[in-house]
């Protein structure tokens, strides 16, 4: 299921409503496996454990390290790539538990032999943040005293280093549209007209979606109040952020939002009303585009270039009178 959802234009907005979710299950995850742990069993065969521990670590090092390096990857990245896939995986609970059976039909694994399974698990569970933060400095060991390539590793990571850089150059001073109804569409397509590609559009109406891949935009379905969508979208690396929402509430919302994440990025923001005009620019906006205002001054164009006035005009001249 998860695979499916991954590539699934609904990803990043199914993991943002989730989260609330995953923070539950992950707290009642730690708690059973607590309540599985056997800390007396632990001290009586410490030295049993730390030994099981150790073997499967460096065990599971190794196989994906050889693997990684087997499939084309440098030395430094498999390494990092065997630290962090060096613990036990939780579905070992569900086996372990399987093959311990009951008391009225025992399994396969012995009382001792399922509490050492157990016990190995939550500590490689436990180390694995540590593994992580230890993968690059490894991984950069491993670079400097590795010398099977010496010759032709250099190159190949100022290579990797500049293709790096031209990604990040790539992706930086992006343009946010939050919405792509008429009016974020209007902005899109002057921004295209004067040569600003550099553009993501984030919406959660798949047919305004469909229109913005016609423009030839980037395009993020997902709702723009949700910190993971505005990461994903990629906020962090934007230089102006565009609100075309009609809501008030959502856009002190994503001003919020945008403020705390990413400061220094410019925000221009529609405003429907003009009594939530001065709000939204105390809110942190930078630019607030007032719907009323505009109209007005739209209507007033229209009235002063139509044929009409000078009709109004005269029917407003007093005749004169004859003397």
């Amino acid at each position: 299921a998860g695979v499916l959802l991954a590539i699934s234009p609904f990803a990043t907005q199914i993991r943002s409503d989730v989260q609330p979710l995953k923070t539950v299950l992950v707290t009642l995850f730690f708690a059973a496996v607590g309540m599985f742990g056997d800390l007396n069993w632990v001290v009586d065969h410490l030295a049993l454990v730390l030994a099981t521990v150790a073997a499967i670590v460096m065990g599971k090092m190794l196989i994906t390290f050889g693997v990684a390096w087997f499939c084309g990857q440098p030395w430094q990245f498999a390494l990092g790539t065997g630290l962090c896939l060096a613990q036990v995986g939780e579905f070992s609970f569900v086996l372990a538990t399987v093959a311990r059976g009951t008391t009225a039909n025992p399994g396969i694994l012995s009382e001792s032999t399922f509490r050492l399974i157990v016990s190995t698990t939550i500590a490689t569970l436990l180390l694995t943040p540590y593994l992580i933060q230890l993968a690059p400095a490894a991984a950069n060991l491993i670079r400097k005293i590795g010398r099977r390539n010496q010759t032709i590793e250099p190159l190949q990571h100022a290579l990797q280093t500049t293709e790096l850089e031209s990604t990040r150059e790539t992706d930086a001073d992006l343009i946010l549209i939050l919405g792509f109804g008429p009016a974020g569409q209007r902005v899109a397509g002057e921004l295209l007209r004067v040569g600003l590609k550099k553009i993501v559009v984030i919406d959660l109406n798949q047919e305004n979606l469909q229109i913005a891949s016609q423009y030839g935009l980037r395009s993020q379905l997902g709702d723009a109040t949700q910190i993971e969508v505005l990461e994903h979208a990629g906020l962090y690396r934007s230089r102006l952020v565009i609100t075309t929402l009609p809501s008030t509430t959502v856009c002190r919302q994503i001003i919020y939002l945008v403020r705390q994440l990413a400061p220094g990025t410019a925000l221009y923001v529609r405003c429907r009303y003009h009594l939530h005009h001065w709000q939204l620019l105390a809110a942190g906006a930078d630019v607030v585009v007032d719907e009323e205002e505009h109209v007005g001054e739209c209507l007033a164009k229209h009235i002063l270039e139509s044929p009409l006035l000078q009709l109004l005009l005269k029917a407003t001249q007093k005749p004169e009178t004859p003397g």
